[in-house]
């Protein structure tokens, strides 16, 4: 099995970065990712002035995935996470739900063993492995891995984690994937600004689908098909995902408008991924138990 090591990262999805490994359709592969690189003096200054430490994500590739064409669905299953001893969980006057009432930055190193998060001695919770930036590059320009996308990127979908599958439209020649910004745990909508961010190990699997046409990011799990949708407003992300699943349905179920709209009404589901970020992202959920015998 191929190791992909983070000697190597970068700050952008772009197509003129240069790849660091190759891998065919099928291969099962191990990637390096990192850990924050932030400084803990960061967190020991006063930013009255305003002047707020820059927002940045390194993150391991790109990966050019051999016979990927634009048009073509990257299939990448996440197979399992391992994670380093700790990681970090921070906040400050740039960033969170509620940074305009944060008073001073404020950072937690957590260790992470045997399965558990230890907030402290006293409170421990289980880890919740999942992937923050996962994403291809676009058809054009760059994007800051710290924003999300129709390429994936940095969603901060907890599903996005192992034992599922994510799907990226692919956009340029051998799609270019990378990834990081791993997390140990973190809830729903990412309230607080970060996860646990910790370096790790991933182990994926990649495909290519041919033939096959994707709007946005998706997620299968054992269970559910979950639609990421990601826009600066969230009342337009929640519309968004809502019309993709109608479509979804309809596609599925061979259903009129007014049905499909019906059924997602009471069936999908619709979660936060993250509302933190200048681009919110948000997903849409079905059971796969409605769709059986529909295939």
């Amino acid at each position: 099995m191929d190791f992909i090591s983070d000697e190597k990262i970068i700050h952008s999805m772009s197509s003129t970065n240069e790849p660091i490994a190759e891998v065919k359709p099928g291969e099962t592969f191990v990637v390096k990712t990192r850990g924050p690189g932030i400084p803990d003096e960061v967190f020991e200054k006063d930013y009255s002035d305003g002047q707020y430490p820059q927002r940045i994500l390194s993150i391991t590739g790109p990966i050019y995935i051999q016979d990927a064409e634009p048009g073509d669905v990257l299939e990448i299953a996440i197979n399992d996470i391992e994670f380093d001893e700790e990681g970090k969980m921070w906040m400050g006057q740039w960033m969170g739900i509620l940074m305009d009432e944060v008073q001073k930055p404020y950072l937690r190193k957590v260790k992470v063993k045997d399965g558990k998060a230890f907030f402290s001695e006293e409170i421990t919770f289980p880890v919740r492995p999942m992937i923050g930036t996962l994403g291809v590059a676009p058809s054009e320009g760059e994007i800051a891995c710290l924003y999300p996308g129709v390429h994936g990127g940095n969603m901060d979908v907890p599903s996005v984690a192992p034992g599922n599958k994510l799907y990226l439209p692919v956009q340029v020649k051998g799609a270019l994937l990378a990834t990081g910004d791993v997390h140990a745990g973190m809830g729903d909508g990412e309230v607080f600004g970060t996860g646990i961010e910790i370096g790790s190990k991933v182990t994926m699997t990649v495909n290519v689908i041919k033939g096959k046409k994707l709007r946005h990011p998706m997620v299968e799990t054992p269970n559910s098909y979950e639609i990421i949708v990601s826009n600066e407003d969230l009342v337009e992300a929640t519309k968004e995902a809502t019309r993709e699943m109608i479509s979804f349905l309809q596609e599925r179920l061979k259903l009129t408008f007014e049905e499909a709209y019906a059924l997602t009404g009471q069936v999908a589901n619709l979660k936060f991924g993250q509302v933190v970020n200048p681009i919110y992202t948000i997903s849409i959920e079905v059971s796969k138990s409605l769709l059986e015998g529909q295939q």
